[in-house]
């Protein structure tokens, strides 16, 4: 009888910050539901990975249920995979975190679950060749992938029945490949499908394998699943029953089970490369339009699968080419991690203290805030949030106890050195690109106050004004084209620059907020452009660019004290005629919430109706506008000495979810502007105050 052994493995995941309320759906919907049909199958073998950010939440919420997964593992049912504790992107973190993060993985899961892992999920699926040295150290045997990635490096498809070696520096790893047609089948298509798919590659030797190995959320919280998979339908019941009912045809074995009992078929010897869909993700908007139309042009001439190994888009790597905010995060967390290290060698820092801050460290590499496809990622501000605050607690206590780093050094790779401004209470990172204030710091809150997004073009835009006459829904997460709400097209604008503090706009006379907001009527060429940086007295940016036509210098003064930060900003005008217009300085506050009651504006000391963050309002002749977070406890004010006009406004980005394109709330904006009327080689100066201030209930 021809036979065929079956790989049926499951990642579960939460990220770093997500809202208790999703972890608990997801528990409900998914992973509880999904272990208790698995009980009912003993004879079944499967392999389970759960990622850190997860068990640690499932053990402070419900123990009883990893109690439940233990007792699977002991029965036989259950192999549990490794991976970086914390879901990291492997490839671009210290190899030292790469090490220690797989390392405490494996603890968890031998005190946890009585469980050796050999085995290894592999985030995201991102491979670089790198890898195999890391993961081989820190005692992994094997780990999956997508079978994309052996095709890429030269394999043919109906090789891929088996595990293949691969080495690096004489570390060797054994990779299976993940087969993409029962990725996709399951649980969309019905059970016998897959089953019909196992058939055609059952041999008489019956040592050949398949895996589906995928994220457990798509048994579940995906749109449509739940009902499918556990409601009347019961797609996962009938699908463990279809295996139990061939049993003597199908075998299904774990990973670690046809490793230890089969030899790899080969070499294998992948390029840098993740999954398919990531490769269209990764690329910038128009060449990711000219990917997908390629795409779906071989799909339409029914040649894409034989092309499929040579259509290869962008790497991982690239959404930190795309997004500045994505970069930053992560050499930021990459720059205390190199910090903890070094400290950790000259054992400046106790033992127990050394592992509460690399814990930090490492939630703050949890992968998801820094990319974006199919899912929000990045594009959310509680996942952004979430890295921020971890990477700020682990500073602030390196700082207590080695001091603080205010060296000017390029943080970012962009060749260009930022510069620190710091008191005990706020720190400030400003960058010369713009002459703005890049990361504004409450230290004693965690809270990045410039954790907001620009607004980029998304390959996928295309689709939002599609969603609105022509909505698809059901089959694959992949195929969706709905829209959450209507007319998200009008909030399709696109940033010259990224947000931050201090931008320099020189703007028409009679501009309102909503121009600004949706067009910046831009008449000055400094966004972007570089200044110099002086070091006295606090730091003082200047620098010569263009305004109204003119040769126009400006110099802004910065002094930090205590929680006050003052801003003096000179306009000369060099030129030799006179100069008429509008200055604004665009100052940006990402405070999680936009139209919540605990989140609004207070104008010269008083609430105003219907003072929600994402109100757009022209103000005049204010002496104080404050932002107040009463959930995080703060208000930030900005006072001026003289009365002046204020333009106030929501940025909004429409990203793609699971569940459609959606709108999300991602900082407002306050910018002062004044009035100018320069007379050639004439001066004018402004100035103001921000204070972040201590928010009390009985004010």
């Amino acid at each position: 009888m021809k036979t065929i052994q079956f790989i049926f493995g499951i990642h579960n995941h939460q990220p770093v910050g997500n809202f208790d309320f999703v972890f608990e759906e997801a528990f409900q919907r998914s992973y509880r539901p999904f272990i208790e049909t698995l009980e009912r199958y003993p004879s079944l073998a499967l392999s389970l990975h759960f990622s850190g950010c997860l068990l640690e939440w499932l053990e402070a919420h419900h123990p009883q249920f990893l109690d439940r997964v233990a007792r699977l593992v002991e029965r036989g049912n259950i192999e549990i995979l490794s991976a970086g504790f914390y879901e990291p992107i492997l490839a671009v973190i210290p190899d030292h975190d790469k090490l220690g993060q797989i390392r405490k993985m494996n603890r968890y899961v031998h005190d946890r679950f009585h469980y050796e892992a050999k085995g290894l999920w592999l985030t995201e699926r991102v491979w670089e060749p790198h890898l195999a040295k890391p993961i081989h150290e820190a005692g992994i045997d094997y780990i999956t992938v997508d079978d994309f990635h052996f095709l890429a490096g030269g394999k043919h498809l109906d090789e891929l029945t088996g595990y293949f070696n691969t080495d690096e520096q004489g570390e060797s790893i054994g990779v299976f490949p993940i087969s993409q047609r029962l990725r996709y089948a399951i649980p969309f298509q019905e059970p016998e499908e897959t089953i019909r798919l196992l058939r055609e590659y059952a041999s008489e030797a019956g040592d050949r394998v398949l895996v589906m190995a995928d994220d457990g959320e798509k048994f579940g919280v995906w749109p449509g699943t739940y009902e499918r998979c556990f409601g009347k339908t019961r797609w996962l019941d009938r699908f463990f029953k279809a295996l139990e009912e061939n049993q003597d045809w199908i075998k299904t074995v774990t990973f670690k089970e046809y490793y230890q009992s089969h030899l790899p078929k080969g070499r294998v010897y992948m390029p840098t490369v993740s999954y398919f869909e990531m490769s269209e993700w990764t690329l910038p908007a128009d060449r990711g339009v000219d990917f997908s139309d390629l795409v779906h042009e071989y799909e339409q001439k029914g040649i894409l699968e034989k092309y499929r190994p040579f259509l290869r888009g962008g790497t991982w790597r690239n959404f930190l080419s795309l997004y500045e905010e994505s970069n930053w995060m992560l050499k930021r967390t990459t720059e205390i991690s190199h910090r903890l290290a070094e400290a950790d060698d000259n054992g400046v820092i106790p033992g127990k203290t050394l592992g509460k801050i690399r814990d930090n460290v490492w939630r703050a590499q949890c992968n998801c805030a820094y990319w974006h496809g199919i899912f929000g990622g990045l594009y959310l501000p509680h996942l952004r949030h979430a890295i921020y605050a971890h990477l700020l607690k682990a500073e602030v206590e390196m700082d207590r106890l080695i001091g603080v780093n205010r060296r000017p050094r390029d943080i970012d790779n962009d060749g260009i050195p930022e510069f620190i401004l710091s008191s005990p209470a706020i720190k400030l990172i400003i960058s010369p690109r713009g002459g703005c204030i890049r990361e504004f710091d409450i230290l004693d809150k965690q809270f990045n106050l410039l954790d907001t997004l620009r607004r980029y073009r998304e390959s996928y835009h295309q689709k939002v004004v599609a969603a609105k006459s022509n909505p698809k829904t059901g089959g694959s997460i992949h195929d969706l084209v709905v829209s959450k709400e209507s007319n998200l097209d009008r909030y399709l604008q696109v940033d010259q620059a990224a947000r931050s503090m201090l931008m320099d706009h020189f703007l028409p006379l009679g501009t309102t907020a909503t121009e600004v907001r949706d067009t910046i009527p831009e008449q000055g060429n400094f966004l972007n452009a570089v200044y110099k940086v002086n070091q006295e007295n606090g730091l003082i940016l200047s620098r010569t660019g263009v305004a109204f036509e003119s040769p126009v210098a400006i110099t802004k003064r910065l002094q930090l004290e205590g929680r006050r930060l003052s801003v003096v900003i000179e306009l000369a005008n060099q030129g030799s005629n006179k100069i008429t217009g509008l200055y604004g300085c665009e100052l940006n506050f990402a405070l999680l919430g936009g139209h919540t009651l605990d989140r609004y504006y207070e104008i010269d000391g008083k609430k105003p109706a219907g003072g929600y963050l994402d109100v757009t309002a022209n103000d005049h002749g204010l002496s104080k506008v404050s932002l107040v977070n009463q959930w995080d406890e703060f208000r930030v004010t900005l006072s001026f000495p003289n009365p002046v006009n204020t333009w106030r406004f929501p940025v909004y980005t429409v990203s793609m979810s699971e569940s459609g394109f959606e709108k999300v709330y991602q900082s407002s904006v306050v910018v002062p502007h004044w009035e100018i009327a320069l007379q050639p080689q004439a001066t004018v100066r402004f100035q103001f105050d921000l204070n972040v201030e201590e928010w009390e209930n009985n004010r």
